[in-house]
């Protein structure tokens, strides 16, 4: 990347109705997408998809509004292939109706990300999650405290799993666990899912803190929120999340500004490192799992990939068709898998699922759109002196590698992330921040984040 020249900044009139209604529709629609369970266990279905579709809507109306065209122009070829391949599988499918719709379900939510990549910088688009995260991390930890105080469970007002017989923990949406030592489950109802999300806060209120103007208690609450929702939601696959994004920050921060060779060098050290720790993993699973409390089988999942991996011999070219996550009372899914009674609609692997559902071309574009993604991503975080540009890198390193163990990134906040970061990163240069004068490791590292504040002053 070249030396970029001083843009013009453009000054937001934060007070005024244009700004105010796009920010607010923004935090609406990623908690939203966020928090999907939530409203689904408040609303109901019928109010849910009545929430989708007036979010759906006041989107699609603000993104038209704004001429979006050069946005969509950049739109990867992969992902419009991985749409029409999508499309295909729906073609060969026993539910065809179902197949189409889900289709349309996922180009509406892309929609979102779409929106956000054109509408946002990525310092707006770096506030936007950090508030709407933190209301819902901050919101979990209260929740929990409330179900302890009771000393009670607290039941969903509308229910998963009505139509057949389930162990009443299903039902719960929180055990009240805050004080217990078990895992807390937050306004999602579910401790994976809560894992998640503080993952991705751990970054979002991190760079918060470097680098926006916000006031750093906020920051700072954000940070401990996310924090305890790690510890106490308990997650493994969140754990070796964190791990890959700590050593993403580590080695593109080193990177930064060093000659070639230099970099690559950095590079082929961290693959083999991640190689040796995955090789590692995999032998000592059982000790691994058992330090950390977990079974040697990931709670179930290698039987749900084994399951899986024979379906996916069986239509291995067009999958079985395209749903995102599955639905109940459709086959091949209804009763193929049940931990405990309760039945499981994912295949707790993003890139099976897309096999699975998709078929194998759909599998490789999914790959490919996630590889050229990362490369673009890594390229602004290593090549920019500005800490805000590690955060659409390290986030997304987090999604992908938690996605080993779920599938979370083809559906809601997963799927808006993913078409979000792989259209923005595509923005033309000049419309990044200007390069300061020193490295993010001086600023980050060496300086301090009192001293890297007065850097950035200095560089506008």
């Amino acid at each position: 990347m070249e030396p970029l020249t001083r843009p013009i900044r453009v000054v937001f009139d934060t007070k005024s109705w244009e700004y105010r209604s796009k920010t607010w529709l923004a935090y609406l629609a990623v908690f939203g997408v966020a928090c999907g369970d939530t409203l689904r266990y408040t609303l109901g279905w019928t109010g849910f998809w009545i929430w989708c579709g007036v979010m759906f809507i006041a989107v699609a109306f603000m993104l038209i509004k704004s001429k979006p065209m050069e946005t969509i122009k950049r739109i990867p070829v992969q992902m419009v292939a991985l749409y029409i391949a999508l499309l295909f599988s729906a073609l060969f499918s026993d539910y065809q109706a179902f197949s189409f719709g889900a289709v349309g379900v996922s180009m509406a939510t892309a929609s979102l990300g779409l929106w956000l990549a054109h509408a946002f910088d990525w310092r707006h688009l770096l506030r936007v999650f950090a508030n709407a995260l933190r209301f819902a991390l901050v919101a979990s930890l209260l929740f929990e405290l409330y179900a302890a105080i009771l000393g009670t469970p607290i039941y969903k007002p509308f229910k998963n799993f009505e139509w057949k017989w389930v162990p009443d923990w299903a039902n719960q949406w929180t055990e009240g666990n805050l004080f217990t030592g078990e895992r807390i489950q937050g306004i999602v109802g579910n401790a994976n899912l809560l894992a998640y999300l503080a993952m991705i806060g751990l970054v979002v209120f991190g760079v918060e803190y470097a680098v926006l103007g916000t006031s750093r208690w906020l920051s700072v609450v954000g940070l401990v929120s996310a924090g305890a929702c790690v510890a106490l939601s308990k997650s493994a696959g969140i754990g070796f999340a964190l791990l890959a994004m700590v050593a993403a920050a580590a080695v593109s921060i080193a990177a930064e500004g060093k000659p070639y060779e230099t970099r690559h060098r950095y590079y082929r050290f961290a693959w083999a490192g991640a190689g040796a720790l995955a090789f590692l993993v995999f032998v000592y699973r059982t000790e691994i799992f058992t330090m950390i409390g977990k079974t040697p089988d990931m709670s179930g999942r290698t039987m749900i990939w084994r399951k899986v991996l024979a379906l996916i011999g069986n239509e291995p070219i067009t999958g079985y068709g395209w749903l995102s996550y599955w639905m109940p009372h459709l086959k091949p899914y209804e009763g193929l898998v049940k931990i405990d009674f309760v039945p499981y609609y994912q295949a707790h692997n993003a890139f099976l699922d897309m096999w699975l559902q998709g078929g194998m071309i759909a599998a490789g574009l999914l790959v490919a759109l996630v590889v050229v993604t990362f490369v673009r991503l890594w390229q602004l975080a290593v090549r920019h002196t500005s800490a805000l540009y590690l955060w659409p890198i390290l986030v997304f390193v987090g999604l992908v590698v938690q996605n080993f163990t779920e599938s979370r990134l083809l559906s809601e906040l997963g799927w808006v992330m993913l078409t979000m970061f792989a259209v923005k990163v595509r923005d033309p240069e000049e419309w990044l921040e200007p390069l300061g004068r020193s490295p993010k490791r001086v600023r980050l590292l060496y300086q301090g984040l009192l001293r890297n504040r007065l850097l950035q002053r200095k560089d506008r």
